[in-house]
């Protein structure tokens, strides 16, 4: 329901530009990158590039990004094209894999699909979840009643997991769904609620890869 005298966009608390990285070279060959800070590889760059010239105009406030490289380098390649400061977020990292780091995805299915799988070293979806929650409640705290609109570079598992968190359903139980590299989704926040207007969007990529949905 719209506040009294106001429109759809004035009457939101928060507008989230959740955004997943480009393309690197762990993406392009199937390999678990976790917090390693492993670049954007050139198509990954020119995804984010494309990405920019989308959101060339798009108010965007500010954007928190996850401080590893491949998101400070989309988050830094998008900012140069919409004028916007950054902050970076260490609670916005990928889930981490531990010891899985390097294997290739074939070998990993564990980590993607069991609910209580817990990698030596690494983050057991219960304790990536509580992260992910922290996340956003960080972000609602310091953003939720300002009526700005926020830009949010992460991850394919961060995104996924906040989808389930925040609005109640998990993406990925349609096998025909994909988290691209540089996919925009955008949600609102009003009223103490999530809404999300577009999901995993990859439109300014037209034929350009998209790299592998499933990890990092």
């Amino acid at each position: 329901m719209l506040r009294h005298g106001r429109t759809y966009l004035e009457a939101i608390d928060l507008r989230l530009y959740l955004i997943r990285h480009g393309e690197t070279e762990y993406n392009a060959v199937g390999r678990m990158q976790g917090w390693q800070e492993i670049p954007l590889n050139d198509a990954g760059i020119a995804q984010a590039s494309l990405l920019g010239q989308r959101l060339t105009g798009t108010r965007i406030d500010h954007i928190y990004s996850s401080d590893i490289r491949r998101t400070v380098m989309t988050a830094c390649i998008v900012a140069a094209h919409t004028g916007t400061s950054i902050s970076y977020e260490p609670l916005y990292r990928e889930r981490n894999p531990g010891d899985l780091t390097d294997l290739e995805y074939e070998h990993c299915e564990a980590f993607f699909t069991e609910l209580d799988f817990e990698p030596p070293n690494g983050e057991s979806p219960a304790v990536f979840n509580v992260r992910v929650r922290e996340a956003f409640a960080k972000l609602i705290e310091l953003e939720g009643d300002s009526d700005r609109h926020i830009g949010g570079v992460t991850h394919g598992m961060v995104c996924n997991d906040f989808v389930k968190i925040c609005l109640g359903y998990d993406p990925r139980e349609d096998p025909d769904f994909h988290w691209p590299n540089t996919c925009l989704t955008i949600c609102d926040y009003a009223d103490g609620k999530w809404t999300v207007d577009t999901l995993a969007c990859a439109a300014h990529l037209d034929e350009q890869p998209t790299g592998h949905a499933t990890g990092g």
